[in-house]
């Protein structure tokens, strides 16, 4: 089984690196993970507009690994950018770490925190909080307010602001489990599960968990959903 993980940012060598290390670790013996960025686009994702830029250049990567005989894909960020589309135009299962941790978190409680990087994205979350009909068990959204970019270099700091923030949504809150908000921090998980004593979903290691399983029942998502765009001109 081949899963590839788009990273949909421009090339960072630390970012792909640790996200190969983290993964390498967590998968399961017969996977083969295959790590890539995007050649254009932002250097970080962390508004709507990111997204959006980000966009072409994440489809391309999808078509890419389908073409290269990949069996699932993760487009690997928390914002879930260009999901929808990438479903349309590949068969393979394509895996968004947002909609992937939120499913799995409502199977482990009545209601989970998620714990992001910064303010001005709390409300992204709601939105997909809405749009994947999980509103109703987000007890809330609190962020580090460290940027993408400076988490790796900030890590112990980050793990310091992420324990106290779930804490807050656990006691405050009432949080029965904790999603990490951004890919970026992958391998943060473990430490602060210990810690809380309640899960705490890596949203990476979920999307490619998830990916195992749905190549494993030889289903993808549903082409009545996510039908293939029409033929026609478009231009770039």
């Amino acid at each position: 089984m081949k899963i590839c993980v788009v990273i949909p940012i421009l090339k960072e060598k630390i970012f792909e690196e640790i996200t190969y290390r983290e993964l390498e670790a967590a998968r399961r013996k017969d996977v083969e993970i295959g790590v890539v960025s995007i050649d254009k686009g932002p250097a970080s994702i962390e508004s709507a507009y990111d997204e959006e830029i980000a966009a072409p250049w994440i489809l391309e990567k999808i078509k890419e690994a389908e073409e290269k005989g990949f069996d699932a894909t993760i487009i690997d960020c928390m914002g879930d950018p260009a999901l929808d589309a990438a479903r349309e135009i590949v068969d393979i299962p394509v895996i968004g770490p947002c909609q992937a941790s939120m499913t799995i978190a409502s199977t482990l409680c009545d209601k989970f925190s998620v714990v992001t990087v910064l303010k001005s994205v709390l409300p992204l979350f709601w939105r997909l909080a809405k749009k994947y009909d999980f509103k109703s068990k987000v007890a809330s959204v609190r962020s580090v307010e460290v940027p993408v970019l400076e988490l790796e270099e900030k890590r112990s700091e980050v793990r310091d602001r992420l324990l106290a923030e779930s804490k807050k949504a656990m006691e405050e809150d009432g949080a029965g489990a904790i999603i990490l908000g951004c890919t970026g921090m992958i391998g943060m998980a473990k430490e602060l599960q210990e810690a809380l004593g309640i899960p705490v979903i890596d949203p990476a290691v979920a999307s490619m968990k998830l990916a195992e399983s749905l190549v494993d029942m030889k289903i993808s998502h549903s082409k009545l959903v996510y039908p293939k765009p029409p033929e026609k001109e478009r231009r770039l």
